[in-house]
């Protein structure tokens, strides 16, 4: 894709350079996560957009990065009046707080993916050499969730909610049920955020995903421990957008649970 130019005020060339020579933390504990393209894309620092400079900008996406420090709590008309700006060349501007990106960089992670894999559908850009996102634990066979573990069909949802068994630790809930598969799969799972407490897609596509990753990371621990088929179905029951640690403590209190209720139930 051939990048759009978006003009800058040449002076601010060399303040720009100063910039990336003396970036904060959390500017280089992100910098860390998404250069050499581990978005699928090319990301740069401390970028001239018109009469200013942004943290981070994909030129192939038209796609910023601003992390705000305490002092832009004081400054929100001057930011809004410079992301307007931006938006009219085109621009979609994400914001991050310093504590998001030391305190839950992944979650961060999580919503650049999905913000660089929605503006590629938009464009329509085939998407074929991307880079997935790195997983902090590592991709492997075990730790990886393949299609055919997704849950997809209508009868194994309604046996779940009719049939099906269930732990909850808040802001999660799980149901399972002990069941059959014709294609080898040794556990399906579904997951699902309320579309009454979530109005927007985006929001609630992102919960899902914080699900999916959570359980991917920790899959292990019931794949180990258990014997059988399963089909499972993660529900989030919080009102407020949560964060990535919030989502992994609950799923591994869950799977402790049904692990624990499966050993206790097949030794009866």
């Amino acid at each position: 894709m051939k990048n759009k130019i978006i003009p800058y005020n040449p002076k601010l060339k060399e303040f720009a350079r100063q910039l990336r020579n003396n970036s904060t933390l959390p500017e280089v504990l992100l910098w860390q996560k998404i250069k050499q393209r581990a978005l699928g894309v090319q990301f740069h620092r401390q970028v001239p957009l018109l009469e200013y400079i942004v943290d981070f900008y994909c030129h192939e996406l038209k796609l910023a990065i601003e992390i705000d420090g305490k002092s832009h709590e004081y400054i929100y008309d001057e930011d809004a009046c410079r992301q307007g700006l931006l938006e009219k060349f085109g621009v979609q501007v994400l914001r991050f707080s310093n504590e998001e990106i030391k305190n839950n960089i992944y979650s961060v992670l999580l919503i650049l993916q999905e913000a660089v894999d929605k503006l590629y559908q938009d464009k329509s850009t085939p998407t074929q050499g991307k880079t997935p996102l790195r997983s902090p634990q590592g991709d492997n066979a075990t730790n990886s969730f393949p299609k055919k573990e997704k849950l997809k069909s209508k009868p194994l949802f309604e046996a779940l909610f009719n049939e099906g068994k269930s732990v909850q630790h808040f802001p999660l809930k799980l149901i399972y049920l002990n069941t059959d598969f014709n294609d080898g799969a040794k556990f399906k799972v579904g997951v699902v955020a309320p579309k009454k407490k979530f109005k927007s897609a985006v929001d609630r596509n992102r919960i899902k995903r914080l699900l999916r990753e959570a359980y991917r990371n920790n899959k292990p621990l019931i794949f180990n421990n258990i014997e059988g088929n399963f089909a499972f179905l993660f529900l989030y029951l919080g009102s407020k957008m949560p964060g990535y640690a919030d989502i992994e403590s609950a799923m591994q209190r869950l799977m402790e649970d049904f692990l624990k209720r499966e050993s206790h139930e097949k030794i009866d």
